[in-house]
C-alpha cells in the first residue's frame, strides 16, 4: 500500500539564488525553521520563515505550527507586505529548532531524515467506507491522498494506530515499510532491486536497513551549505 503526500505549489516562490553551494546531506543538517509546502522547498532549506507568517504568537515553537493547523486560512506576507492565505491541509510540514516534522493524517510527525529514502514512526486514522467501521491499520489513508485533515460524515475517527513507513523523497510518496514496498521504490536503481529481489524474504526483511543506506548513498542527497546569518529569500 502506499499514500502519496501533499505535492502543492506554495503560494510563496522560494528560489535558490544561483550558484548556491551544496553539500551532502548528512542527519546532523539543521533544516531551517518554517513551513514547507512540498519536497522541494525542504531540499532547498527555504521555508517560508516565522516572520512572514501573520499570528499573534511570538514563540515559534513547536505549539505555534500546531495551532496553525487549528485555523481555517493561514495568513502569509509576502515580499510586497501583501497579504496571502493557505489551507492548513497544504502543509508538507515545518521545522522547528532545526528538526523536521511531517504531516501524516491529522498531526505532525517528527521525521529525521536520512536520505531519499527515510525510515520512520508515525500514527494515522483510517476507515472502512463500505462498513463505517474505524480500522486501526496505522496507515495514511488513501482515500485522503489530498485531503489529509478532512473528515466524512457518518465515520468515526477516533483510534490512532501506529506504525512504521518508508518516505520517498524524491516523489513524495509515503509507503508501508515492507520489503514488497520498497522494491517499488527500489525500481529506479535496478541492480540494487535484482540484488534484493535475489533474497529471501526473511533476508529482505533482515536487510532492508542495509539496502536502504545503500540506495542512498548511490542515490544521495544534496541540500544547500548554512551560512552563518543567512536566511530564507521569498520571491
Amino acid at each position: 500500500m502506499l499514500f502519496i503526500l501533499l505535492l502543492l505549489v506554495p503560494l510563496l516562490s522560494i528560489q535558490d539564488p544561483p550558484g548556491t553551494e551544496l553539500v551532502l546531506y548528512s542527519p546532523d543538517y539543521e533544516f531551517r525553521d518554517g513551513i514547507y509546502m512540498n519536497p522541494e522547498m525542504v531540499k532547498a532549506n527555504r521555508p517560508i520563515p516565522p516572520s512572514r507568517i501573520i499570528s499573534d504568537r511570538d514563540n515559534f515553537d513547536n505549539q505555534f505550527y500546531e495551532d496553525l493547523m487549528k485555523k481555517e486560512l493561514i495568513a502569509i506576507s509576502n515580499d510586497q507586505g501583501v497579504r496571502e492565505f493557505i489551507k492548513p491541509e497544504q502543509l508538507w510540514g515545518y521545522a522547528s529548532r532545526g528538526e523536521l516534522y511531517l504531516q501524516i493524517g491529522n498531526s505532525f510527525q517528527k521525521l529525521i531524515l536520512e536520505g531519499n529514502i527515510s525510515r520512520f514512526m508515525a500514527a494515522a486514522t483510517t476507515y472502512d467506507e463500505r462498513t463505517r467501521k474505524q480500522l486501526d491499520s496505522g496507515a495514511y489513508p488513501s482515500r485522503y491522498y489530498y485531503r489529509p485533515y478532512g473528515r466524512r460524515p457518518g465515520y468515526s475517527y477516533t483510534t490512532m494506530a501506529r506504525g512504521e513507513y518508508l518516505l520517498d523523497l524524491e516523489t513524495n510518496i509515503l509507503y508501508n515499510d515492507t520489503p514488497e514496498d520498497l522494491k517499488k521504490i527500489f525500481i529506479r536503481d535496478t541492480e540494487l532491486l535484482l540484488e534484493y529481489e535475489a533474497l529471501k524474504r526473511g533476508q529482505q526483511k533482515k536487510r532492508k536497513l542495509e539496502f536502504i543506506r545503500r540506495y542512498n548513498e548511490r542515490h544521495p542527497l544534496y541540500v544547500p551549505v548554512i551560512k552563518t546569518g543567512s536566511s530564507p529569500q521569498t520571491n
